[in-house]
């Protein structure tokens, strides 16, 4: 699953009907009903950013999810998920990912 997934939902909610992005959310993804009211419900929350949310719905440490991109050879998308929740610059936010890196290197 894709880890933006989350920020592709609640920018559905924003803009659509609960029910139709509840029909998408399923159409996506095979989610039963109840666990996509459950996802939009998270969403809505915003508790798809706690920690005891699996980082392959979002949630999790900013490190789990960075780990997830990496597992998924997505660098770029790693840079910018570090820029927009710390607000490094794309020097810094590959900096720190490099520092991450080392450290389980």
């Amino acid at each position: 699953m894709n880890p933006s997934l989350p920020l592709y939902v609640a920018e559905l909610l924003a803009k659509t009907p609960k029910i139709k992005v509840i029909k998408e959310l399923r159409s996506l993804t095979g989610f039963s009903l109840e666990t996509a009211v459950g996802f939009c419900n998270a969403v809505e929350g915003r508790r798809f950013l706690r920690e005891e949310v699996p980082p392959e719905f979002g949630g999790g440490s900013l490190v789990s999810r960075i780990r997830l991109l990496q597992t998924d050879e997505d660098p770029f998308t790693a840079v910018r998920l570090v820029q927009e929740e710390t607000g490094m610059t794309m020097i810094e936010a590959r900096k720190f990912l490099a520092a991450l890196d080392e450290r389980t290197a």
